[in-house]
């Protein structure tokens, strides 16, 4: 089996995957979002399927993964923000 370059953890699933088929999350204000191209600071890694996102908030990994209580004011915008990523 040839190691997968560039691997990163899903916070949901928790399965490995290529960085380029995940979306990066970031936290600004104590807020969840999605992260641009410019990577500073704390990032997780997700994949963009909503029984990821759903399974990280369950579980509470997103504040685990940013070592902070962070916020998520709308569950239904960051899931849409995460899935249109999925063609970028």
């Amino acid at each position: 089996m040839t190691p997968i370059r560039n691997c990163r953890t899903c916070i949901g699933c928790r399965r490995q995957d290529a960085a380029a088929e995940m979306v990066r999350l970031g936290v600004a204000d104590g807020r969840v979002v999605v992260a641009g191209s410019k990577r500073s600071g704390r990032g997780a890694s997700i994949h963009a399927r909503p029984a990821c996102l759903e399974s990280g908030l369950r579980t509470d990994a997103l504040s685990r993964a940013f070592k902070q209580r962070v916020t998520i004011p709308d569950a239904a915008e960051l899931l849409q923000q995460i899935t249109s990523r999925r063609g970028r």
